[in-house]
């Protein structure tokens, strides 16, 4: 591999690992600490694993640690990702094995958060948000994370990823959401990201909420003027709060 092609993987998954890590899920109560690392250590060797099953074989594993869907989702998920960017950053897994197992871990949040997608549809009266990953922005598996944790509190999440401005501004037309939240992880879709939030304002003549998060807001010199955005921030509880959300959820499962 070229440096150029490896600059460009690199890039590819530093933009995976950060959008994972976000801090959109700021101020989960829950430690990390707490962490089986037994199960971490199999859960990475499962999803990077050529071995389809690899996951299925370690579910009794899970079950007689204690080890719940929202556990799995909440706090293994996002730390098996952390540490696959981490050890493609150290040259200690390839390119292949941290595609593979990002793929995998959406595939496992998918295959458990089907019930909380139900459930959170069925509810009927709760909050309803509108969940983007702007066009560009490849990696969704962080904007997945959050949008099972919004359902299992009661929020109805539709999750859009990598959709044109036009296409988002008919879906926001046609539907009735609470509010828009707008995940971003690199610079370069910083343009995009506001001029994204303009149409969609134009398309609802202003009456949809926006905020704006995610792995890019750490460098900190993004602010709400520059994007139009009723809030920029990656506490979502904040988020929540200024969009009028709050007050029928809360961004934990309890």
């Amino acid at each position: 591999m070229g440096d150029a092609s490896r600059m460009k993987d690199t890039d590819r998954v530093a933009h995976f690992a950060a959008e994972v890590v976000s801090r959109l899920v700021k101020g989960d109560p829950r430690d990390s600490t707490v962490l089986n690392e037994a199960v971490v250590q199999r859960l990475m060797k499962a999803v990077v694993s050529f071995d389809p099953d690899a996951f299925g074989q370690m579910r009794p594993d899970l079950k007689r640690a204690k080890i719940s869907p929202s556990m799995l989702a909440d706090m293994y998920i996002p730390e098996v990702a952390r540490r696959l960017g981490a050890d493609w950053a150290l040259d200690c897994a390839t390119f292949a094995e941290v595609t593979m197992g990002s793929a995998r871990l959406q595939s496992i949040l998918r295959d458990i958060g089907q019930d909380w997608v139900a459930d959170a549809a069925e509810a009927g009266d709760g909050p309803t948000l509108l969940l983007i990953l702007p066009e560009g922005e490849q990696h969704s598996l962080g904007a997945m994370v959050l949008a099972s944790r919004l359902r299992r509190s009661g929020v109805s999440v539709s999750l859009r990823v990598g959709e044109s401005a036009p296409v988002l501004a008919a879906f926001v037309r046609e539907r009735a959401f609470g509010a828009a939240l707008i995940s971003v992880a690199c610079h370069e879709r910083l343009e995009t990201c506001a001029k994204l939030v303009k149409t969609l304002k134009d398309a609802t003549q202003g009456a949809l909420k926006i905020a704006v998060g995610g792995a890019v807001l750490e460098s900190g010199e993004y602010t709400v003027a520059g994007t139009g955005a009723d809030v920029v921030t990656n506490d979502i509880e904040h988020a929540l709060q200024v969009l009028g959300l709050l007050g029928n959820a809360v961004a934990s499962d309890g």
